[in-house]
């Protein structure tokens, strides 16, 4: 498969606009400067990741003299979250049983025993020993278990696992010659319906595939194959005349907004692929603030012409994964059957792992034995229960690795039985969570206006919760989520962990609200609190994220409100670092964060993201039930906007009520506003390609005194790359108000030399900043026409973060 991949592969490379690690004609100095930078405040937070960190930055190219840092072993603390005076209950994998007392000569063998025998009792302790722990059904807690602690024991490294342990194969020669080393093993004793994922000697193996790609390693545009539009079959579903039920809910609403007025969507139709079936998308008719925004529908397969030269045994075993155009999302489709007569795909279940839908473009397939021509792909044979794989090794050997077989995609279920009775002060600490079940396929929901949808599904699965601590977790290759906050939460926190290699999102806080019953109405309604708020969000290290599933974060957040993102570090991500997929009662706090290297394989975004399509009522603005959302602040981080994420903090469609200050940013565009209450000030934004993006002069919110509040720009410092001419701005003034005098003021624009022009686009026409000023706009801004010293700038980007990594 290598060999046909090779003629395609720079055709694929231009697909997607992105220019890397750094921009084009960045000076060579500061390419050292802002990965010291982020290097410096990131090892203050998390000392344990400086190699992780220093390979991510590449600081040994770019900072010629830098020294890799000796990489530490993750540490497993000792005696964390031991409750005091309560019992304790140990639990061994390979000496204990569960027929014993639980006490520490004589453990209990399973985790789910020891957590039966916690039950309650409050004050409870279940401590894992030494090993690993393999499960075939998903661990559950449950309100009992309030105020148990789930804790590794005393500096013991514990690992959970979804995966089954592939012992005493015997292994078979199919292809062993010069150019092959393929051999199979029989797994009939395992009683393995599907393999959703195999590791090998600890490590993600991907099932063969064309092209062929490392699904860890390896990123856009590797593996992939280009397509065009007309390339993709018609939808099974079609989107006109709309079969969906229209959702259009005229009260309450938020008619101080000009763009996003009304909650909406659909229920059925097109929207079927989900569960629940409503999508904000699925409607017909999208206010002119929807950026590109069309019926949701999805492509019926695909046409790959000469791409493809074979034919395939088993069709229904494989998997198309394609990517929608322009690379806002990835889907995972089954396949129905191969139309040889058309080189035709024709898919089955999927495509449902976005919200927006339409054409597709990259794409591959995988799982099927034909491909089977690199080392370490596999396929398992359903049928006949047997496990093809692809040696690694130079002397056509046998394979003796270890494998572990994944099939269960939720390791730990703690759950309270309502908001009534929701699980109490239940922790999780100092234990590793690994290897659990693909999810790609896991029915998803659209959960608010955003652009994403995801499955209500994660390694560790909470609902129904106060006071809940996950601390000094460990999660690795985890093939869907790693944590999820479903529905009703109280002050949960998830702290001082590390997240890596996962399929999809790390932590996920994500309400609910009932968008079917009676037609949808009571879609807007959040009044009953059945959501996360005050979620804490702390000292995690998130890294290599969006493995499978790209449309994928850090830290994801959809209905919930009043959540706290701080000292966190974000690197090495297909998509965002934090997305908020709608404005739901607001009050979130995002600081102390330092982001870098996000949108490695996507295009259209930011490190940090947004959208507010959808009114929600809530009580957090004011305690009574309103639209209107608090303010959420982003400040005092390091935001680098390189690879895709071209939009520093990307406050799109409807976005409103933003207080960006006091970061350090980098590339991209410098601000967003695109549509009301977004302020922007006392930010370095260095060396960017646009100022700023404004659709609506000061904002899109009407004059309804007691909501209106125009966008505003000031004393922010922003150096522009080296270019002819740069688009500054808008201009923001209307026929009723001079907005270019009060609220945009006090900037300072930094250009390489006199002959790069900054311009303000009015009406059509491009005005030089002088000739603009002169009237009285902008007032106190100031237009450098030459390059800080590097020096000069790294300084007031240490003296702007001040010590907050400390």
């Amino acid at each position: 498969a290598t060999l046909r991949a090779l003629s395609i592969f720079l055709l694929v490379a231009a697909v997607v606009a992105q220019y890397g690690p750094d921009p084009d004609g960045l000076p060579a100095e500061f390419k050292c400067s802002w990965r010291q930078i982020s290097y410096n405040y990131s090892i203050a937070l998390r000392p344990d990741a400086a190699s992780f960190v220093f390979d991510a930055l590449q600081l040994d190219q770019f900072c010629p003299g830098a020294t890799r840092p000796t990489p530490t072993r993750v540490a497993y603390p000792a005696l964390i979250g031991i409750n005091g005076d309560g019992p304790t209950y140990f639990v061994d994998a390979l000496k204990g049983s569960d027929t014993n007392s639980g006490d520490i000569d004589h453990p209990f063998q399973t985790v789910q025993h020891g957590l039966d025998a916690a039950k309650g009792q409050p004050d409870a302790t279940v401590a894992l020993r030494e090993g690993t722990f393999y499960l075939k059904d998903t661990l559950m807690a449950t309100s009992a278990h309030s105020g148990v602690t789930l804790v590794n024991y005393n500096g013991e490294e514990v690992w959970i696992s979804g995966g089954v342990p592939l012992t005493d194969l015997k292994w078979q020669p199919v292809k062993v010659d010069t150019t092959s080393n393929i051999w199979k093993a029989d797994l009939s004793a395992f009683n393995l319906d599907r393999i959703e994922g195999l590791r090998v000697n600890e490590r993600r193996v991907g099932s063969a595939r064309y092209p062929n790609a490392n699904p860890e390693t390896d990123i856009f545009p590797v593996g992939y194959l280009p397509s065009a539009k007309n390339d993709w079959l018609a939808p099974k579903i079609a989107p006109s005349p709309n079969p969906a039920q229209i959702v259009n809910i005229s009260t309450p609403n938020r008619n101080w907004d000009s763009q996003f007025q009304h909650y909406g969507g659909g229920i059925g139709g097109t929207a079927s692929v989900y569960d629940p079936p409503f999508s904000y998308f699925a409607q017909t008719k999208f206010s002119e603030g929807c950026g590109g925004c069309f019926t949701y529908n999805i492509p019926g397969g695909l046409t790959y012409h000469k791409a493809l030269n074979k034919t395939y045994q088993r069709e229904s075993d494989g998997y198309l994964m394609a990517w929608r155009a322009a690379h806002w999302a990835n889907w995972a489709f089954e396949i129905d059957h191969f139309d040889y007569n058309t080189s035709s795909i024709v898919v089955g279940k999927g495509g449902f792992q976005g919200s927006r839908g339409g054409p597709g473009s990259d794409w591959y397939i995988m799982n099927f034995l034909e491909e089977l021509d690199s080392p370490t792909e596999y396929y398992y044979d359903r049928a006949e229960k047997q496990l093809y794989f692809f040696a690694n090794n130079t002397q056509q050997q046998a394979p003796t690795a270890d494998f572990v077989a994944l099939v269960t995609q939720v390791l730990l279920n703690a759950s309270g039985e309502s908001m009534r009775a929701p699980l109490r002060n239940f922790t999780v600490a100092g234990v590793g969570f690994r290897d659990t079940a693909w999810t790609m396929l896991a029915p998803h929901a659209v959960p608010s206006g955003g652009d994403w949808s995801l499955d209500r599904l994660g390694a560790l699965f909470f609902e129904y919760t106060e006071g809940l601590l996950v601390d000094k977790i460990n999660v690795t290759r985890v093939d869907g989520n790693a944590v999820m906050l479903s529905r009703y939460h109280r002050n949960a926190t998830v702290s001082n962990s590390n997240f890596e290699w996962l399929g999809a999102t790390a932590v996920a806080a994500w309400g609910w609200t009932d968008v079917i019953s009676d037609g949808g109405i009571h879609g807007i309604d959040s009044t009953s609190g059945n959501y996360p708020r005050y979620t804490l969000v702390e000292g995690n290290l998130f890294r290599e994220i969006g493995i499978w599933e790209k449309q994928s974060s850090a830290f994801f957040q959809a209905k919930a409100a009043q959540s706290i993102v701080r000292r966190n570090v974000a690197f090495n991500l297909a998509r965002a670092a934090f997305n908020f997929n709608d404005g739901h009662g607001g009050g979130d706090d995002v600081y102390n964060n330092v982001l870098f290297n996000t949108c490695r394989e996507s295009s259209d975004h930011g490190p940090i993201n947004s959208w507010d399509r959808l009114p929600f009522v809530t009580t957090v603005y004011d305690g009574t039930p309103t639209t209107r959302m608090a303010f959420r602040t982003i400040h005092s981080n390091i935001v680098i906007a390189n690879y895709g994420g071209s939009k520093e903090v990307d406050n799109d469609d409807g976005s409103l009520f933003y207080r960006n200050h006091h970061n350090f940013m980098a590339f991209g565009w410098s601000q967003k506003f695109k549509c009301g209450a977004i302020e922007s000030y006392n930010n370095i934004k260095a060396y960017v390609d646009i100022g700023a993006r404004s659709d609506h002069y000061g904002g899109c919110l009407t004059q309804d005194p007691a909501v209106f509040v125009p966008n505003l720009w000031h004393d922010d410092v922003i150096v522009f790359l080296p270019n002819s001419s740069f688009a500054y701005r808008t201009c923001w003034s209307d026929a009723e108000h001079d907005w270019d005098k009060t609220q945009v003021y006090n900037n300072t624009i930094y250009t390489a030399s006199k002959k790069d022009v900054v311009e303000i686009s009015c009406k059509g026409k491009n005005i030089a900043f002088p000739v603009f000023q002169a009237d009285g706009n902008d007032p106190g801004s100031q237009w450098l026409p030459d390059y800080p010293d590097n020096t000069q700038l790294v300084d007031s980007i240490y003296q702007l973060l001040g010590n907050w990594a400390q």
